[in-house]
């Protein structure tokens, strides 16, 4: 089962169970969103395509987090005009996980498991990202001289 929503001005492919980048959405982690703009539902047996929606057709899904892609260099040059610009950028996204798919009496839920593993993996990439701030000189000495101070 899959189907094509309608989210930020693009439009995916999304399967049950999938973790997706979407465009930055306003929503906590751990939200539960619920997208009505359906234009395809497919559930192995029949396709119904949207005029340009699907009647009754909703995809839910879970904010698993938000963070910002890999930089990409834009670099502009006109050679012989001594003209050289380069700037970089970022894109904002959130990851959500398809919960549920369903039109009508069609209707397919993630299990719990899968649910839990996305979570974990979420919660270890999160993490990874934290940078431990190394303290300066200045700190160690004080560190250092408190510590003289309580002995």
């Amino acid at each position: 089962m899959y189907s094509v929503i309608e989210c930020g001005g693009f439009q995916h492919k999304i399967t049950l169970g999938e973790t997706v980048k979407l465009p930055k959405l306003v929503a906590k982690v751990g939200d539960e969103l619920t997208v009505s703009d359906v234009l395809l539902f497919a559930n192995g047996e029949s396709i119904k395509v949207g005029a340009p929606k699907v009647a009754g057709a909703h995809v839910k899904m879970e904010v698993l987090q938000h963070d910002r892609e890999e930089k990409i260099v834009v670099f502009k040059k006109k050679r012989r005009k001594h003209y050289r610009r380069t700037a970089g950028h970022r894109q904002d996204f959130t990851e959500v996980l398809i919960t549920e798919i369903a039109c009508g009496p069609d209707m397919q839920a993630v299990d719990v498991r899968a649910r839990e593993r996305a979570r974990n993996r979420a919660t270890a990439i999160q993490a990874m990202k934290i940078q431990v701030k190394k303290p300066t000189r200045a700190e160690k000495v004080a560190a250092s001289q408190a510590a003289a101070a309580k002995a």
